[in-house]
């Protein structure tokens, strides 16, 4: 019997909200991304005020159900935590979210609820582990404002003191509800290439290849946001990129994004002692396999991966074990085959993103202007629709203004298969 075992689970609930509470004193203290004046805009919501719908799906600590409806307490005085929402700006955010839980002209849910799985509260190490991830993923999002970006519209009134009690969803954050993962569009994707078989260089397969550039695309200008402000994401596989009730794309999961902080910098390099085998094997880049020292281009390798994979419409590494893909791929240099009907910038793209040396790889904002004089040059010189700096997101209420002139001063934010997760990326907060 372990010591986990014997502890008493008031104790247990205990850690996890002290390990959630180091862990957002922490980026509070040290991040040049958090903004507080963002973070009080956030509504917050009791625990029985969300009604929650259908399931949809679950990974890693965490599982995510559609909200049904929010049925604000009546009165406030009556409420667990009526200080933290009594303000009035508080009562503003809050009665915005509860009134448009639903699209008016389709009535599809806008918002889904995220918490801890009470298989992770169960377990007193992934609980723990879990609580740092969600609220450290809750501080990312709350300051972060980018169309591809999956947007925080509500969280827990509790804070971090709800993860004492050992209860579902006793933390939660209420996030844009997406309607399917680039991992079922890939799947509708190849169902249409087919019936394209017979169109091999017409006009509808350009096209078609366009508008998967253009998913490509959102993610890119994604990524290019988050390395300007020196945060690595770690996790960029089709799984974690979804499209919300409008089609737009959305960046989710920030449970293993990281901000970057020059006291970790390995020796005179640019690169940074973190952790290593973190994300997801098939689409890790090398170094980050090897536990050795990486940086942002990490995440370029893995989009290389994913560029291929919208391209191609195959799945990288298919059919290769993990002993192979050490060998061959983690340890050698085999890579994905290029097909020779794709633009030669496409194809030189590729293979500068998935170099073996990660200081050689391209940058996220060189990878987003080839991509756009590709889309441009497939779709006939049309560039509607490819630009970042208007938001193209779900409706969303409009923040303060107080926060808005705060974040404006600060200048902080710039406009056994392969797919199992690494061995520390889940269980282990070495980074910090």
């Amino acid at each position: 019997m372990s010591a986990y075992d014997q502890m008493d689970p008031t104790e247990i609930g205990k850690r996890a909200w002290k390990a959630a509470s180091r862990a957002a004193k922490h980026m509070s203290k040290h991040s040049r991304i958090v903004n507080p004046s963002l973070e009080k805009c956030i509504p917050r919501f009791e625990r029985n005020e969300v009604i929650l719908g259908e399931f949809l799906g679950s990974g890693g600590f965490n599982d995510v159900y559609e909200i049904k409806r929010i049925d604000l307490v009546q009165s406030l005085e009556e409420a667990e935590h009526a200080k933290k929402i009594a303000s009035p700006l508080q009562q503003e955010h809050r009665a915005f979210i509860a009134k448009h839980v639903f699209r008016e002209s389709s009535q599809n849910c806008r918002y889904a609820m995220k918490f801890l799985s009470m298989d992770t509260i169960s377990d007193p190490s992934r609980f723990c582990t879990g609580a740092a991830d969600l609220v450290v993923e809750a501080k990312f999002l709350a300051s972060l404002e980018h169309p591809n970006i999956i947007k925080l519209r509500g969280m827990a009134a509790a804070g971090t003191s709800g993860f004492a009690g050992m209860e579902e969803r006793g933390y939660f954050l209420l996030l844009d509800r997406l309607q399917c993962t680039l991992e079922d569009k890939i799947d509708l994707w190849r169902d249409y290439d087919k019936s394209l078989s017979v169109d091999r260089v017409g006009k509808k397969r350009r096209y078609f290849l366009a508008e998967r550039l253009h998913v490509a695309f959102d993610v890119c200008a994604a990524l290019d946001y988050l390395h300007a402000n020196q945060i690595i994401y770690r996790d960029l596989k089709p799984d974690n990129i979804g499209f919300d009730i409008r089609g737009d794309v959305k960046l989710f999961d920030f449970g293993l994004a990281k901000e970057l902080d020059p006291s970790l910098k390995s020796g005179c390099s640019d690169l940074y002692e973190l952790s290593g085998n973190t994300g997801s094997l098939r689409y890790m880049a090398p170094e980050v396999a090897r536990s050795e020292p990486y940086n942002l281009s990490a995440d370029v390798y893995s989009f290389g991966l994913l560029l291929w994979q919208i391209c191609s419409l195959d799945l990288p590494y298919d059919g290769m074990n993990r002993q192979d893909h050490s060998e061959l791929v983690v340890h050698g240099n085999e890579r994905p085959q290029l097909d020779s009907s794709w633009s030669t910038p496409l194809r030189i793209l590729m293979k500068r993103a998935w170099e073996p040396d990660p200081l050689v790889r391209p940058s996220m904002d060189s990878i987003y202007k080839i991509l756009r004089r590709e889309i441009c040059a497939l779709r006939d010189g049309d560039d509607s629709g490819l630009e970042h700096t208007k938001r193209r997101s779900t409706f969303v209420l409009n923040k303060d203004s107080v926060a808005n002139k705060s974040r404006q001063k600060e200048g902080r934010i710039r406009g056994g298969g392969l797919d199992h997760e690494g061995v520390d990326g889940r269980h282990k907060n070495a980074d910090e």
